[in-house]
């Protein structure tokens, strides 16, 4: 797997990239999973793609930790309160997931 940081500023009128972090050290991932999967206890747990991409990541980068929220619903977005109690609690957040 090769991890690649996007450095092309796209114009898009109103849009705008999230700005990059200098480097992935010390930093807490957030992971905002709209699939999620079953575990076989039942609980929730998260999408695979994104678990082989957490520990691609970790195993290149001295990240600290990684914060995992399964949107309630995938079809809405995060709701206000949930998003900002999980915003305070990273530093750069992977949105979805490319399966």
């Amino acid at each position: 797997m090769r991890v690649v940081l996007p450095s092309v500023e796209y114009v898009v009128p109103g849009l705008r990239l999230a700005p990059r972090p200098a480097s992935l050290e010390g930093k807490v991932v957030g992971f905002i999973d709209g699939w999620g999967r079953r575990n076989l206890d039942g609980t929730l747990g998260m999408y695979p793609l994104m678990e082989v991409f957490w520990e691609e990541l970790r195993s290149k980068y001295n990240l600290k930790d990684y914060v995992w929220l399964k949107k309630p619903n995938i079809s809405e977005p995060v709701p206000a309160e949930l998003l900002e109690d999980f915003l305070a609690r990273v530093d750069l957040v992977v949105n979805g997931e490319g399966a």
